[in-house]
Parts: structure tokens; C-alpha cells; sequence
């Protein structure tokens, strides 16, 4: 146990480190524009896909759910107003977040351990370049960029299922459906899940470069390093989503 707290406090140090590094060399983010809108690309192209196929299924299952839970308690014309709530304010954000620690956290903690097993990160800074500048702040800059977007995309597939389980399979009138999705829209509780999302696309591209920096030799430390970082930034999804939960829409 107290060796874990020990780990546990140590990481926590590193990424904090790790943190401060970024700042510092984030004056310099100009000289990587292209870096950025690659990474944005790299992002988008391969993690869209999994993400609308995901939103579009777990809104038809939520709309079956509310449904099933809520029949003998409200009318059903209230469905949508559920799910406009719990997809924008919780389930929208939360899915992309683990998404995205799924994808992108896996390919950066990968790739960039590689480098470190086969010396090219020591090669960077045998040219006098700063691994950090280099490596980590083009792919944070453009997670924390692209994520916000990606968020919306989700949202809107989500209830795209529910709306279409809602009118073909429980029979609510589509204009209903709508006009409670439109009554129950506020643009804050968008804003306040685009602000979540910035938080865990941030973090779940920290998490797998720090761990990547601090990886041993060898073919088994890519394995390791990938598990590990994606297990770490699914719980820090988590947690953070409680966190700004709170900050956000409860305090």
C-alpha cells in the first residue's frame, strides 16, 4: 500500500513537471503550426468513425432505457427532455472523453515509447531540441483544439438515435420530440461540456506522454506503457468529470 502512494505521489510530481515544461515552451507553439493541424487531422479522421458509431447506439439504447424506467412515472413526451439533458450535460462529454483515452491516448503512449526504446528521443536532444516543444505540445494543442467539436458531433449523434428510436419504436411524434429537445436546450450547459472536453483531451495526451518519457527498454515497455497510460486517463476522465460536474453546474 505504501509503496503505491509513494508511485501514486511520485506521478503526480512528474506530471506536474511535465506541466510546467509545456507551459514554459508553449510561447514557441508557432514554429509547430503544421505539426498541429497534422495532429488535428490524425485525430479526426481516426477516431470520428468509432465515435458517431458509438453516440448513434447509445442513444438508441438510453431512449429504450428512459423509456422502460420511466413509463409508469411521466408521460412519454417527456423523453426527449431527458435526454437532452443527461446527453449535453453528462453523457456527450464523458463518452468522448473515454473515447479519446481509448484512441488517442493508446497511439501516443505507442509511438512515442517507441522513440524512447529505439534512442530517437535522445537523438532530439542531442540536436539541441526540446523533446517537449517537439513531441508533446503539438499533440496536446491539438487535442484540447479538436476535442470541443468532436464533443458536439457526439451530442448530436446521440440524440439523432434517440430521436429516431423515439419516433419509429415508442411512438412519440416527432414534433414532440423536438419541441422538448428545443425547450430543454440552454447554450451554457453546451459551453459547459465543451469546457470538460478541453480538460480530458488535455489530460488523456499528458498522461501517455509522461509515462512514454519515463518507459524502460525494450519491446515489453511498449505494452506496458500504452496499458498502463490508457487505464490511468480513463480513471483521471472520470474524476475530472466529478470535479468540473461540481465547479460547473452545482456550486
Amino acid at each position: 500500500m505504501m509503496g503505491y502512494l509513494s508511485r501514486m505521489f511520485y506521478n503526480t510530481g512528474g506530471l506536474a513537471v511535465l506541466t510546467l515544461q509545456l507551459f514554459k515552451s508553449a510561447r514557441h507553439i508557432r514554429r509547430h503550426i503544421s505539426d498541429i493541424i497534422y495532429h488535428i487531422y490524425d485525430i479526426s479522421a481516426n477516431s470520428m468513425l468509432v465515435m458517431i458509431l458509438g453516440a448513434f447506439f447509445l442513444g438508441m439504447v438510453a431512449s429504450y432505457q428512459i423509456a422502460y424506467q420511466m413509463r409508469d412515472y411521466i408521460p412519454m413526451v417527456y423523453l426527449s427532455a431527458l435526454m437532452t439533458q443527461s446527453v449535453i450535460l453528462e453523457l456527450g462529454p464523458l463518452m468522448t472523453g473515454i473515447a479519446f483515452a481509448g484512441r488517442v491516448t493508446s497511439s501516443t503512449a505507442a509511438e512515442i515509447t517507441s522513440m524512447k526504446t529505439t534512442d530517437q528521443i535522445d537523438a532530439i536532444r542531442v540536436m539541441s531540441i526540446d523533446p517537449v516543444e517537439y513531441l508533446v505540445l503539438p499533440r496536446i494543442t491539438a487535442a484540447v483544439l479538436i476535442i470541443p467539436f468532436l464533443t458536439v458531433i457526439v451530442e448530436f449523434v446521440i440524440i439523432l438515435g434517440a430521436f429516431i428510436i423515439a419516433v419509429a419504436g415508442l411512438d412519440i411524434p416527432a414534433n414532440v420530440f423536438l419541441e422538448g429537445t428545443r425547450k430543454n436546450f440552454e447554450i451554457i450547459h453546451v459551453f459547459g461540456g465543451m469546457l470538460k472536453s478541453v480538460f480530458f483531451g488535455f489530460f488523456t495526451v499528458l498522461i501517455p506522454c509522461y509515462f512514454a518519457f519515463n518507459a524502460g527498454h525494450g519491446s515489453k515497455a511498449v505494452g506496458d506503457t500504452t496499458t498502463k497510460s490508457v487505464i490511468i486517463s480513463v480513471i483521471c476522465v472520470i474524476i475530472v468529470d466529478y470535479i468540473l460536474t461540481r465547479v460547473i453546474f452545482v456550486w
